[in-house]
């Protein structure tokens, strides 16, 4: 694969990436915020719906939080539709109860808060498969996840300049293991050497 391919597809999953972390962080911030925002309106006002509060906050949205998150953590298209879907049915299932949110934006923008949590559960649902095909794609290409030459280079080439760190250390340990029984061997006496040690006997 040449240089620019391999610049094309970094970009790429650089790109992906991104959108993992954006996707991620909307689920994170929105549904997180709803989940605390509910219970603290609870606990501050004592007269609401319990089982609608749990319900609607920290279970449904829980739920696609949970959802989002997996579609992008796993790069799982099932999690990633699972969370829209969630969403309609908190949306339909809810459409006439009481909201907190409500009450505030319906009256400020005639909006109703579920129905905005669905569009955007949608939006980030496409965001996410639309990654997750481009990731796949990446994922089978050559030199994935670096897509750096040096890389690929170093991973499958040999170093020009000599041996490598591994092939180094085995040489030095045969040549130990040669020295080492070399020095071990008995060697014959010659005449030279009865002499040099008869001589050293004498003194």
């Amino acid at each position: 694969m040449n240089v620019n391919a391999m610049s094309k597809n970094r970009a790429d999953l650089n790109r992906c990436e991104r959108i993992y972390r954006i996707v991620s962080a909307v689920y994170v911030l929105a549904c997180g915020f709803y989940i605390l925002a509910d219970a603290l309106l609870f606990l501050m006002s004592m007269n609401g719906d319990l089982l609608y509060l749990l319900l609607n906050g920290l279970v449904f949205k829980g739920a696609v939080l949970a959802a989002g998150f997996l579609g992008t953590y796993r790069k799982s298209n099932l999690f990633a539709g699972a969370a829209p879907l969630i969403m309609l049915f908190n949306t339909v299932l809810f459409w006439n109860a009481d909201n907190y949110f409500d009450r505030f934006l319906g009256g400020l923008l005639g909006i109703k808060i579920n129905a905005v949590y669905l569009v955007a559960s949608v939006v980030l649902a496409v965001l996410t498969i639309v990654a997750n095909a481009k990731y796949r794609y990446l994922e089978q290409q050559e030199g994935f996840p670096q897509f750096s030459e040096v890389f690929e280079q170093q991973k499958t080439g040999r170093p020009q300049y000599g041996l490598t760190f591994e092939e180094r250390v085995e040489q030095i340990r045969k040549s130990a293991r040669s020295d080492m029984e070399e020095l071990s061997a008995e060697a014959p006496l010659t005449d030279d050497s009865r002499q040099s040690v008869g001589k050293m006997d004498e003194i």
